[in-house]
């Protein structure tokens, strides 16, 4: 097995798959007719809520790929906390640093303003060889050593791309472009979760939720039917995403994954907070907590926790 394609297998695992919890829109006529509403809904129906605009604003969403897009772009700071655990459940690796991101003219640089680190984080701490996987994929999307310029209109994939780009390409259409095929190895259509064949192991509720304790939401939930928990018919778990009442922006997400095919495994759980500043959505946090296992590479055992404030609206 390719290095760039054990890369790409855990790059998987680690994003998560945030965003990809649809099929193509045409192999489902009516989506609404297996949803349940609960009783705010359905007064919200009766004045005016389309529960088939719902479920395609719910398919069609690309919040998430504007928050992250848009963080290269402003100036913010952030801490970023890591903690690795052996199999017994025991600590063996801790990392917390706050960086400082300075953006102007679509480029950016970042500065470390404090780190500590505990355990074997590092293979080498000076040129921040880590030794663990997670921590490398971390630092490939939050962390820029040098000055860094970029394209302000998002694209998924330039032509001539490498390998591992159009990897990253796949990736991001599940991540990011809920409704498109996109050509993960092992998982198949498993993701696709309004398709046909996906459609009967899910249960799906929209209700009206408070976010945070203070945003009024409607929040579309995507849950395994029990008698399939056990089953490895699916990948995503649950699924939890807040809609803002107001303005029908997502707000927030929460989700697990979970896979066992034998020699590839993965169980993780991510909580993801957007806040708007100024006009635009950027990530508040993101909390993840969970284990990958391929093979050829040491199984991980991860918690960590990212927090992203102090944005320099000016920058925009």
């Amino acid at each position: 097995m390719g290095y760039n394609f054990k890369l790409f297998l855990i790059f998987l695992s680690f994003i998560c798959i945030a965003e990809n919890c649809a099929g193509q829109k045409d192999t489902l006529n009516d989506i609404s007719a297996f949803i349940y509403l609960d009783s705010f809904v359905v007064v919200a129906a009766k004045s005016g809520f389309s529960t088939d605009d719902f479920v395609d604003l719910v398919r069609e969403d690309e919040s998430f790929l504007e928050a992250f897009h848009n963080l290269r772009f402003t100036s913010y700071n952030s801490t970023n906390d890591f903690t690795y655990y052996n199999k017994k459940g025991n600590i063996k690796a801790q990392y917390l640093d706050t960086i400082h991101q300075q953006a102007a003219d679509n480029c950016r640089t970042m500065t470390f303003t404090s780190t500590s680190n505990q355990g074997n984080y590092f293979k080498n701490k000076k040129t921040r060889n880590y030794n663990y996987f997670t921590s490398k994929m971390h630092d490939r999307l939050f962390y820029t050593h040098q000055k860094t310029c970029d394209d302000p209109n998002p694209k998924l994939i330039k032509s001539g791309a490498s390998r591992m780009e159009r990897y990253i390409y796949e990736l991001k259409k599940l991540i990011f472009k809920p409704g498109e095929h996109a050509n993960v190895p092992f998982i198949g259509d498993k993701t696709s979760i309004f398709t046909p064949p996906m459609l009967q192991f899910y249960d799906f509720e929209i209700s009206s939720e408070k976010f945070d304790n203070e945003i009024s939401c409607y929040v579309f939930k995507a849950k395994v039917k029990p008698m399939f928990e056990n089953k490895d018919k699916v990948v995503i778990k649950h699924l939890k995403t807040y809609f803002d009442k107001a303005t029908f922006q997502v707000v927030g997400r929460d989700y697990q994954l979970q896979y066992n095919a034998g020699l590839y495994q993965f169980d993780v759980s991510i909580h993801i907070e957007l806040i708007k500043i100024g006009q635009k959505y950027y990530p508040k946090s993101i909390h993840y907590d969970g284990f990958w296992n391929v093979p050829l590479m040491k199984k991980e055992t991860a918690m960590f926790t990212l927090k992203f404030f102090d944005f320099d609206t000016t920058t925009q």
